[in-house]
């Protein structure tokens, strides 16, 4: 009886045991599912290693976005360098992006006690402390893109992204800082931590004030909703709109200042406002009386005010100047730039050895890379560059823009320009290529085919659709790369087509071509690169990353390796060797590579933050 009631006593105990570790282990699941919610992932690290080897940048303009004052020194960033100056105004370091910061471009500076923060646009968040830069990087892309940083007077910083809200970070999690301001796009942060105000893109202003949030948009009396720029002091604050500078004071909406105005940058200095503006320079604003501004001083784009003691310090793109004793004076240029701008398009080089190179916002430069001598050509039909592409028999260039196609000659002066109005089936062209005895445009509307007359074909002639954004040429094929699929064309006729709903495509949007001996390699928007063999079938790729876009038009292809530029997952390579896929991100200034072109044994290496030129053997391969 007593061995029996052992075991009762045995299985009473187990039961219990095996009860209350599946409460225990259900009440852990739920703190991790509620710590899950709360939390965001991150990760932290030193950057400690080495630089890249072999890379190399074509020095494009400064573009200053932010400065301070940290411990006796002044920080500028660049788009594509973090500056250090001494006290004399001297140059005393320089941190590059890809190189020794992570490859995206620097959007603010904030300074600390302790750390300098630096926001990206793409890597997170990066601290310093006069010796070691940390690099906090969230696990959700979205809240990767920052707009800007605030130290907190109890330790941490508040930091405001483009499209994940505002997240305070303690040196050890990194979660939300208040629901009201959770998925907001971020523009600025000023205040205190108890009494924080958030302007945002498209919303107008947060006030968060002892946990409370109030709104303010155009009905509150906002002028407009995008806020460029905060300003704090005491109880009054001022959010610079597109159209004017909402003032509020006690939490409250009194009025608007400088109605029109586009306040880029607000220091609130006592009884008046320090305005940096986009196109007039920068201006003062008294509190005081119900006057309009002072003229405004010197024109151009002021990015950033800020003061220093009496000293007032005015950012453009690439200087800062300093107003001292009423004095106004530069204290620092920026780089000299050998490239007109960083917002890479499109890479080509001419027969003479010259590299051109295209912009999205702007013209093209014609770089001597030897003399270090640029030519740029921008007017109202060379601009916003969609493509650069050298005749396969002569000396000729032809450039594929917004609004137009334009062919050079050897010299490289313009000889021939084609609109709509010439024979294209429209203005927009998004690539070219030479084709037969001429060449072959691509626009939204179809394309259009040149060797002497023009003819054209879209939808109405079995395109698969109108919408085509990349060309590859090869002998006598020809595939249309489009929005709605791949069509592949013979004697200026489509011959078959493809798409997700008839073929293994993972999408239809394709937005790159290239040709690999009997096969071609498509680079798509959201799957990546695929394969289409000689056969007409569809092959993927085990070891390409999920989710890949493809920019229009940036593959290459060299005897070793065919590379992919794409939007967030830097230069993607595979090597014919080893079958398989790789990402390279070290070196790059972006992660959002726009523009490849292989030549000489040389990689050149278009983003959206700038140029740079690696030799294939630096790759590995």
């Amino acid at each position: 009886m007593r061995r029996y009631a052992f075991i009762a006593v045995a299985l009473a105990l187990g039961f219990a045991g095996w009860t209350y570790w599946r409460v225990s282990r259900a009440e852990g699941e739920a703190r991790q599912a509620v710590r899950g919610e709360s939390e965001v992932a991150f990760t932290q690290s030193t950057l400690s290693d080495p630089p890249p080897s072999g890379w190399e940048s074509l020095a494009s303009p400064a573009d200053f976005r932010d400065a301070v004052v940290w411990n006796g020194n002044l920080y500028v960033a660049g788009s594509n360098a973090l500056f250090r100056y001494g006290a004399d105004g001297a140059l005393a370091q320089t941190w590059r992006a890809g190189i020794e910061l992570p490859p995206a471009p620097l959007v603010s500076l904030a300074a600390a006690e302790e750390e300098l923060w630096i926001a990206t646009e793409g890597e997170g968040a990066l601290s310093f402390d006069g010796t070691r830069l940390r690099h906090l990087l969230p696990a959700p892309p979205a809240a990767r893109k920052l707009r800007a940083i605030l130290p907190l007077s109890t330790g941490g910083v508040l930091i405001g992204t483009s499209a994940h809200g505002v997240l305070r970070f303690d040196g050890t999690r990194l979660r939300p800082f208040h629901p009201s301001l959770a998925q907001v796009p971020v523009t600025a942060l000023a205040g205190a931590e108890d009494d924080l105000w958030v302007g945002t893109r498209d919303t107008g202003v947060i006030h968060l004030r002892a946990g409370h949030a109030e709104r303010f948009s155009e009905a509150e009396g906002l002028p407009d909703r995008a806020i460029h720029s905060l300003g704090v002091t005491g109880d009054r604050a001022f959010a610079g709109t597109s159209t004017g500078i909402a003032y509020f004071q006690g939490g409250k909406f009194v009025r608007v200042l400088a109605p029109g105005l586009l306040a880029k940058s607000i220091a609130a200095l006592g009884d008046e406002l320090a305005i940096g503006t986009l196109t007039d320079g920068w201006l003062r604003i008294p509190l005081t009386a119900r006057r309009g501004h002072d003229d405004a001083q010197q024109g151009g784009e002021v990015r950033r005010v800020f003061s220093v003691g009496d000293d007032l310090y005015l950012l453009r793109p690439a200087s800062l100047d300093v107003l001292r004793d009423g004095r106004l004076s530069q204290a620092i240029s920026g780089q000299t730039a050998l490239l007109s701008n960083g917002n890479i398009s499109a890479l080509e080089m001419d027969s003479a050895g010259r590299l051109w190179v295209g912009y999205f916002d702007h013209g093209l430069d014609i770089v001597d890379t030897v003399r270090g001598k640029i030519t740029p050509i921008e007017d109202e039909r060379i601009f916003c560059v969609n493509r650069i592409r050298r005749s396969s028999t002569g000396p000729e260039m032809a450039v594929a823009t917004a609004n137009g196609l334009v062919f050079f000659d050897g010299a490289a002066r313009q000889r021939q320009v084609l609109t709509r109005a010439d024979g294209l089936i429209a203005s927009h062209v998004t690539d070219v290529a030479p084709h037969g005895k001429g060449w072959v445009a691509a626009t939204p509307a179809g394309l259009t085919f040149l060797d002497g007359g023009t003819r054209s074909v879209y939808a109405f002639h079995g395109l698969v659709n109108n919408h085509v954004y990349s060309l590859g040429a090869s002998g006598g094929t020809l595939l249309a790369g489009t929005l709605g699929g791949l069509s592949l064309l013979s004697n200026e006729r489509v011959k078959s087509s493809f798409t997700t709903a008839n073929s293994t495509l993972k999408t239809n949007w394709i937005t790159a071509l290239v040709p690999a001996g009997s096969e071609w390699f498509a680079g798509t928007y959201g799957g990546g690169v695929q394969r289409l063999d000689s056969a007409g079938l569809w092959r993927q790729f085990d070891s390409m990353p999920e989710n890949v876009v493809v920019n229009p038009n940036a593959m290459a292809v060299s005897p070793r390796a065919i590379y992919a530029g794409t939007l967030e997952h830097g230069l993607l390579i595979w090597e014919a060797q080893r079958q398989s896929w790789r990402a390279v991100r070290a070196g790059l200034p972006s992660s959002n590579v726009t523009a490849i072109l292989y030549h000489d044994n040389k990689l050149y290496l278009g983003t959206g933050n700038g140029l740079v030129t690696v030799p294939e053997s630096a790759l590995g391969l």
